[in-house]
């Protein structure tokens, strides 16, 4: 029977340290990808556009053919189409000269049209095809997580924080409490936990399983954590060789000198932290859906603000509109980052945020740029983020058009080399699909003006524990794991100008990327004629 268990364990490992993918059809048809949210909440309805909670775009008039040229043809969207699926997107425009920006033309509408169908049978069932829930791994689940122990051949985790400067082993091991002193909590491959703690603080890890070690003073605890580490040879913690991995390297030198002190070879728990604290669970999943309903509703309701004051000729500023998200936010009960509303020359700016002796008007004429990220304040929620750009006008300049289509296709490229690689069962790295990304817009001329990576792990923390959509910033060579999420969003930026960036959050399921945000694919003009 043990010896079952062990294989069972191992089995479920081999299982969760897969890539995001799922097998093809046998017949070899391609498999197709939902990229519209899954409300937990709505009864079952037909199909609907891309961005369910999008308002009706103002009625645009007709683009002003460029001078010399005749006018573009346009061809039919569908909606229901994968983007990259079927056809491979259309030619970039050129890179347009940027030292003045006039309007040449209105933007297509922001959501298709949908396509017709029959009529439906209100009290017909509906089938639902819910997609598959990955199991978050936790630190109580001692059989599964000895099981990702053996399979990456490692003799222990080492969870351990002083002072919370480790915020992922707070998440992973939840002691009671704040404890301030120093603590370990051992998950060995073999055996039973084991917990170290300061005498005064012990008690903090009463509901955890495993023996309870107590020590006073310092040469107290090196002894005592030398005698927890005992036969035990390989042991992962919070570190990343050369701090190449940010998000997880959460341990000081002095600490990482003290457990080597011990004679054990230290890695990096970055794997093992993609099948526990990285995966969403069915709660967190719940959560971040809740969490994408209230961040559209703020955003749709920051936009009609600005909409209403410019219209009425009332003055409103950066601050003011970031004031009210932050309020109606702490309304709502979330838990956010503090909100970009940039409008102007300073969207050109990536890491610009007003305050309230930085904050400029925003103007008829003004490119706007509103990013928020916020989660339900309750420890199972999973952060949304999304990024929005507007017109304080009728029309788009030609340029700013032109740079947000390259931000779009970049965006629906990494989409779409995830959903390929997970019809292939192919693993695929973070850093791959940065590479991709920037490869559509070093195609369209912008690349010297993307300042940042594409996207990043989101889970109970903003900087989420999974890869990172990375090869720019920093190199990131973690495999996308089934059941995390991420966020999509390359930006380009041209400083003392304009600057755009399109972002979704995206849910790894075992079907394929799941974009749970509405998606923007033309900027938003906020005035009519």
């Amino acid at each position: 029977m043990k010896r079952m268990r062990t294989l069972t364990c191992i089995g479920l490992a081999v299982s969760l340290l897969s890539s995001v993918a799922m097998a093809e059809p046998k017949d070899g048809s391609k498999g197709g990808v939902s990229t519209a949210p899954l409300d937990p909440y709505a009864t079952p309805r037909p199909a609907q556009p891309d961005d369910p909670y999008a308002d009706p775009a103002p009625p645009l008039a007709p683009a002003k053919p460029v001078a010399g040229k005749p006018p573009a043809k346009s061809k039919p969207t569908d909606p229901n189409m994968v983007p990259g699926a079927e056809a491979a997107p259309p030619p970039l425009p050129a890179k347009q000269p940027l030292p003045k920006l006039k309007p040449t033309g209105a933007t297509p509408p922001m959501v298709p049209t949908p396509a017709k169908s029959d009529p439906v049978d209100p009290y017909a069932p509906v089938p639902v095809a819910l997609p598959e829930i990955t199991p978050r791994v936790a630190i109580s689940d001692l059989g599964q997580l000895q099981g990702l122990l053996a399979v990456q051949r490692l003799d222990g985790w080492l969870l351990l924080d002083r002072d919370g400067n480790n915020p992922i082993a707070a998440r992973v091991v939840k002691p009671e409490g704040n404890p301030s002193r120093p603590w370990f909590y051992l998950v060995p491959a073999k055996g039973e936990p084991i917990a170290l703690a300061h005498a005064a603080e012990l008690r903090s890890f009463d509901h955890l399983a495993g023996k309870k070690l107590a020590y006073t003073s310092y040469t107290d605890l090196d002894k005592q954590l030398k005698a927890m580490l005992k036969g035990v040879r390989t042991v992962a913690v919070e570190y990343s060789a050369k701090a190449s991995v940010p998000s997880v390297s959460r341990i000081d030198a002095g600490m990482f000198e003290r457990v080597k002190a011990t004679g054990v070879q230290v890695k990096s728990s970055q794997n093992l932290l993609q099948l526990t604290k990285a995966v969403w669970g069915e709660p967190g999943r719940t959560a971040h859906f809740v969490a994408v309903h209230h961040l559209t509703e703020l955003r749709k309701d920051a936009l009609a603000y600005v909409t209403k004051a410019i219209q009425a000729g009332q003055t409103v500023t950066e601050y003011d509109v970031q004031q009210r998200l932050v309020r109606n936010m702490t309304i709502r009960g979330l838990a956010s980052v503090a909100p970009v509303v940039a409008a102007g020359a300073n969207t050109g700016d990536p890491y610009y945020v007003p305050n309230a002796a930085k904050a400029a008007p925003i103007k008829r004429g003004d490119l706007l740029v509103i990013s928020l990220a916020l989660k339900v304040d309750k420890p199972e929620g999973v952060w949304a983020a999304q990024t929005w750009v507007a017109m304080v006008d009728a029309t788009v300049p030609e340029p700013i058009a032109n740079a947000f289509a390259a931000v779009v296709q970049a965006r629906d490229r990494a989409i779409t080399l995830m959903t390929e690689r997970t019809q292939r069962r192919r693993p695929l790295t973070g850093a791959e699909v940065d590479a991709a990304a920037r490869s559509v817009l070093q195609k369209a001329g912008f690349l010297d003006k993307a300042l940042h990576r594409t996207g990043h792990s989101i889970d109970n923390d903003f900087q989420g524990a999974g890869a990172d959509l990375d090869s720019f910033e920093v190199k990131d060579t973690r495999i996308l794991t089934t059941g995390t999420g991420v966020t999509v969003g390359p930006g380009i930026y041209f400083g003392g100008q304009f600057g755009v960036r399109s972002e979704v959050s995206v849910y790894l399921a075992g079907s394929g990327p799941e974009v749970t945000t509405p998606k923007q694919d033309a900027i938003q003009p906020l005035l009519g004629r």
